[in-house]
């Protein structure tokens, strides 16, 4: 009964792991093999090994006795000898030795008799009675027609030797009726594996068909999600690829507005060097008619100063994006001094008051890369001084928990807070340059942008009473 419960366990083990690995449909004429060969292998075991293993634990009953026996007291020999088979469940016989052999053995089948163990064959050789000397003697003896055998243990202590019994029936009829049932078992196993995974195929395979349809539009690029909710591998398969599908989405959608922006951004500068080119080309034709009056060629001088200007600081900003960042420590006040000290002529020229909230005596030490950092106060320098339109621009450094706080404000009139979100792109402006000593390239605020972007800084405009405040936060 045991290789019975073993077996189905066995059958029902495979059938559960085939749905935790969630084979297919193709798995299961290899389940079935599996199944098969177990069974196949059962048989033969049971055949050839069963009676043999079932002979090794009846031994082990033979010897604990023979060790019982070995201990009992000499004045105690007879009824511990009686509590010794009741215990165990065997037949124990003993003779003294006697040195006519068919006696002794006449005298030991007689006490089994005695015993209701009949024997048909059984006998005590003289290799045996040697043997016993020193040592304790395994016997099968096969009662023929009795369809049994009697496993019996001979110990010799003192004079006496006495024979331990253990009834065995024939197992090739109980093996045989096993097989039977096992082949029975493993048809009914076999057809009932097949049934199962059939029905789990189509339960898995139909989420996989959805998925392979969510995989050919992702490839087509129709980003979308499955809902699958299987509570298993294919669950988290789909999961992956919903994860997936979202952030190729996220990552077309970035690349689009790339391209829309180099677009733009190509359209810009093409029309940043039309004007200068065609300026150049008027003039030189000038030149050749004859028209010179003397200016043609500083015109024409101009226009490409203005060209090389764009074209190096378009090649400048470029280097930014995969520029690597020396920081260092310094004084960030200092240079915003240094810096708008450059501009006190032009400032005196168009009578803008420039006020300096920064206290001297203190120090802002920041810790970025210092090339950079200038660059981005000189372009907010000068973005303040050409836009401002009331004559007055304010300039704040304040020190506090977050770290340095720098704020440049100016009057810009009349606009849109929803043109601040235009106001980093490139040859973007809110009006007209006011000063023609700092007309630019238009580059400025994207150049601002990149270095802070970098810095990963924290930084905006902040728009009230007509005034744009732009800021930020050195850590």
């Amino acid at each position: 009964m045991v290789l019975i419960l073993s077996k189905l366990t066995g059958v029902w083990a495979i059938a559960w792991r085939c749905r935790k690995i969630k084979i297919g449909t193709k798995f299961s004429v290899g389940v079935s093999s599996i199944v098969i060969c177990t069974f196949i292998f059962s048989i033969v075991a049971n055949i050839f090994l069963v009676d043999r293993y079932y002979i090794y634990e009846q031994r082990k009953i033979l010897n604990e006795v023979a060790n019982d026996i070995r201990s009992v007291p000499e004045n105690d020999f007879v009824s511990d000898l009686e509590r010794i088979e009741e215990e165990h469940a065997v037949t124990i016989v003993y003779s003294e030795v006697n040195s006519n052999l068919n006696q002794l053995n006449e005298s030991i089948k007689s006490e089994f008799e005695m015993k209701n163990l009949k024997l048909n064959k059984f006998w005590i050789t003289e290799n045996t009675l040697n043997t016993l000397q020193n040592n304790s003697v395994n016997k099968i003896y096969d009662q023929g027609v009795s369809k049994y055998k009697v496993l019996t243990k001979f110990i010799k202590i003192d004079h006496f030797i006495i024979a331990i019994a253990l009834p065995l029936p024939h197992m090739e009829e109980t093996v045989l009726i096993i097989n039977r049932f096992n082949i029975v078992l493993m048809t009914i196993s076999v057809l009932l594996i097949i049934f199962l995974v059939v029905i789990l195929s189509n339960k898995i395979t139909s989420p996989l068909k959805s998925l392979k349809g969510l995989s050919q539009d992702i490839a087509s690029l129709k980003f979308r999600k499955e809902e699958i909710n299987t509570n298993d591998e294919v669950g988290d398969l789909a999961k992956s690829i919903n994860s997936m599908s979202e952030k190729l989405e996220k990552a077309h959608n970035e690349i689009s507005v790339q391209n829309k922006r180099l677009r733009e951004l190509m359209s810009d500068v093409s029309h940043e060097l039309k004007t200068p080119l065609s300026i150049v080309k008027v003039y030189e034709q000038g030149i050749v008619d004859g028209l010179d009056d003397g200016t043609y060629r500083d015109v024409i001088e101009e226009q490409i100063e203005k060209m090389d200007l764009l074209i190096g600081k378009l090649l400048f900003w470029a280097e930014l994006e995969s520029s690597s960042l020396k920081k260092c420590d310094f004084d960030i006040g200092k240079r915003i001094i240094d810096i708008t000290e450059k501009y006190t002529l032009i400032l005196h020229e168009n009578c803008i008051d420039l006020s300096l909230n920064i206290d001297v005596d203190k120090e802002y030490i920041i810790c970025a890369e210092q090339e950079g950092i200038d660059v981005v106060l000189d372009n907010l320098v000068t973005n303040a001084i050409k836009y401002t339109n009331d004559k007055s621009i304010e300039i704040s450094l304040t020190k506090d928990t977050n770290g340095v706080n720098l704020t440049i404000t100016n009057g810009v009139g009349e606009i849109d807070e929803g043109d601040l979100e235009s106001i980093w792109r490139p040859f973007y402006v809110l009006e007209k340059s006011r000063s023609k000593e700092l007309s630019g390239t238009g580059l400025g605020l994207p150049i601002i942008k990149t270095i802070l972007d970098n810095h990963k800084l924290d930084y905006g405009f902040k728009l009230k009473d007509n005034r744009l405040a732009f800021f930020v936060t050195f850590v």
